[in-house]
């Protein structure tokens, strides 16, 4: 009898030890994987961007041959949109943290009480969502506008998506890389500059004098000077520089026609940006006025390389006249 029950409970006992191992092995208790937040989202089928703020400002970002700010047409800054848009392809709903509607107003992602209301196109389809409060610097509460869950969102910040068109437009209004250039002519108040490259070379030249050694570092400054203009902000499409320009840069690259920058005067000596046009752009814009003094302001002498002295100079010295010559010194004869 005793052996028959000792049989029944070591057969429980087995049976208890497989289904505990069943249970829990290895992978059961793993997390399942997060899927992406935005499942239809495909960043090069994207074709608008709207954002909305708690005030009611909004801002549309369209694209077309490139993005474009639709108010006024300003050109955006592509890289920083299409970033945003690549970024929220790829978020994930690895964090949930409510599944309550009446957690959605408390959270600020709320239809009539939210931070910030996005809303990205895809020709006919439109993706809705809110973003709400931040639990630190670098999350935010998101919630997808036809759902009821609110997920915490790492790396986005409120700054990313801000309804002020200066955050978006495309502060880098002429681009001229020096390695592409063959030729550059500025014209200013104090006269006109015409480099050329040397390809066999390798080094910048006075055009109508080759023969003339420049300074090869007051050279590049100037370079890096002219080839690269940020703006500080556009003016409307239509708006026209006043008046003759004070200085006109002229590139000319490997390919293509040459392109030029022309620089006005400040409409207020006391104003600090100056007003630039592009031939690249459609736009008119204003520059900070350190940006194009180089531009305004050099000489052809300065880009000239100075004799070291003791060397260039001393055997380019012209002789002294006559009557100021020193004499010999002569030694008298032994008595």
């Amino acid at each position: 009898m005793n052996n028959t029950k000792n049989t029944v409970l070591f057969v429980l006992l087995v049976l208890q030890v497989a289904l505990i191992a069943f249970l829990y092995r290895p992978g059961q208790n793993a997390a399942p994987a997060a899927a992406n937040l935005f499942k239809a989202l495909s960043p090069d089928q994207v074709t608008a961007l709207t954002i909305t703020d708690d005030q009611g400002k909004a801002i549309a970002l369209v694209k077309k041959e490139g993005w474009q700010i639709s108010q006024g047409d300003f050109p955006a800054d592509q890289a920083k949109i299409e970033g945003l848009i690549t970024k929220l392809a790829d978020t994930k709903t690895s964090r949930l943290v409510s599944q309550t509607p009446g957690s959605h107003a408390r959270l600020k992602v709320a239809e009539s009480d939210f931070n910030r209301k996005v809303e990205l196109s895809q020709g006919d389809t439109k993706t809705v969502f809110f973003l709400g409060t931040a639990p630190s610097a670098k999350s935010i509460h998101l919630r997808l506008a036809e759902a009821k869950e609110v997920y915490q969102i790492n790396d986005l910040a409120a700054w990313e998506v801000q309804t002020e068109k200066e955050t978006w437009w495309q502060s880098k209004y002429l681009s001229q890389p020096a390695a592409n250039l063959t030729g550059l002519t500025i014209t200013n108040p104090a006269g006109t500059i015409e480099l050329s490259f040397d390809a066999a070379k390798k080094a910048w030249q006075l055009k109508e004098s080759p023969e003339k050694t420049l300074d090869v570092k007051r050279v590049e400054a100037l370079l890096n000077s002219v080839t690269d203009i940020t703006i500080a902000s556009y003016l409307a499409k239509d708006a026209s520089p006043k008046g003759q320009p004070l200085a006109t840069v002229t590139y000319q690259a490997k390919e293509g026609a040459p392109t030029t920058l022309q620089v006005w005067a400040k409409d207020k000596p006391e104003d600090g940006d100056q007003v630039v046009k592009a031939s690249s752009s459609a736009f008119s814009a204003k520059v900070k006025e350190y940006a194009v003094k180089e531009a305004l302001e050099i000489k052809q002498q300065a880009l000239i390389a100075t004799p070291v002295e003791g060397t260039a100079a001393a055997d380019t010295a012209p002789p002294l006249p006559a009557e100021q010559a020193v004499p010999p010194v002569t030694t008298p004869p032994d008595k």
